[in-house]
């Protein structure tokens, strides 16, 4: 795999509740009290240094974080976005049940956590990405194209020429700015099942429903953040993919979903892929 570098995590402790307890690190609150802050630090080291790097090149890049089961992967990785989240943005992605829509799971997953208000910031995460392209940097232009949907449409499709579904990206894009309409176009952008009215509202004619147009959506993102701090895809306990009829678990979506984003060059992505390590040997 391309830019892969491993981390192996220590063993973890059968009697330490934390390690087997904690998930999604936007809604699951991570006791500090007893925190050691020696364990996992190889790992810490290495996924802040990769941020340091992407951070001159804006290369797509990723990481393995490889243990035993009650290891605190999951654990770490809220560690890594309590400590990160000033450097890169963070979205937390569990594993889907199926891969005919692990593009719409994977895209649906970014959005929400985007969604979320970094400690110290007064916007979410998706509204300081947005403010962060290059066309928010001229105050006057950005007034002037805050007022007229259409300019604003056409001087990112004049930025940005080579994206798909570029008029209905960037019409939600500057919908996100409009505070009657922001939390429709997080809708759309996170694939719900919108009415007619809903969409004709949003200025875009069909929602995201098949997993093509959600790649291509999720491939904007690494189209034009090159501008941007990096997103860190955190895709954890892989090892809990799809059931097969044998009983084991299919994990090749995850590598697939890697691999096009590479293959792609999309640009800014930390792609971390947390796996149990018997899970891993055998793939």
């Amino acid at each position: 795999m391309a830019t892969l570098d491993d981390i192996i995590l220590k063993e973890g402790n059968p009697f330490d509740p934390i390690t087997f307890t904690t998930g999604n690190f936007w809604t699951d609150n991570q006791p500090t009290s007893s925190l050691v802050e020696s364990i996992h630090q190889e790992a810490i080291n290495q996924v802040t240094e990769t941020l340091v790097e992407m951070k001159k090149d804006h290369a797509t890049r990723s990481i393995i974080l490889e243990g035993d089961r009650g290891s605190g992967r999951s654990y770490l990785l809220g560690r890594l976005k309590k400590k990160l989240n000033s450097e890169a943005f963070f979205a937390y992605i569990e594993p889907w049940p199926s891969n005919d829509y692990m593009w719409r799971h994977t895209l649906r997953y970014v959005v929400n956590s985007l969604i979320y208000t970094p400690k110290g910031q007064q916007e979410s995460q998706l509204l300081l990405w947005l403010k962060s392209l290059p066309v928010f940097y001229d105050q006057g232009l950005i007034k002037l194209l805050l007022g007229e949907r259409k300019a604003f449409i056409n001087q990112l499709t004049t930025q940005y020429p080579h994206l798909d579904q570029a008029q209905q990206f960037f019409s939600i894009l500057y919908e996100l700015t409009q505070p009657d309409k922001s939390f429709l176009a997080y809708q759309w952008l996170r694939g719900d099942d919108l009415s007619e009215e809903d969409l004709e509202n949003l200025g875009v004619h069909r929602a995201i429903d098949d997993e093509v147009i959600a790649r291509l959506i999720l491939g904007n993102f690494g189209k034009i953040t090159d501008a941007t701090i990096p997103i860190v895809l955190c895709f954890d306990q892989v090892e809990l993919g799809p059931q097969l009829s044998n009983g084991s678990r299919d994990i090749s979506g995850f590598f697939k979903i890697n691999t096009t984003f590479h293959n792609n060059q999309f640009k800014n992505f930390l792609v971390i892929i947390s796996i149990e390590r018997n899970n891993w040997n055998r793939y």
